[in-house]
């Protein structure tokens, strides 16, 4: 197999390994549910959308009415 091949194979049957010591609890927790590999239960595809992803606790803090 071309490592193009196995990259495939992860991405599709493996899930992510988060266990990165820097990574804080609620990056691991959005990281791992946008790399959900069910669309249905990703996270950002709710009717919400967007809005969803910017609820998440890792983003705690940012005022999103200055960035739009």
């Amino acid at each position: 197999r071309t490592n193009k091949e196995k990259l495939f194979n992860n991405i599709k049957h493996s899930e992510p390994k988060l266990d990165f010591p820097f990574l804080s609890p609620n990056a691991r927790d959005i990281c791992s549910k946008l790399l959900d590999k069910n669309p249905q239960t990703r996270l950002g595809s709710s009717p919400n959308d967007a809005q969803e992803i910017m609820a998440h606790p890792w983003f705690e803090g940012i005022n999103w009415d200055l960035i739009w």
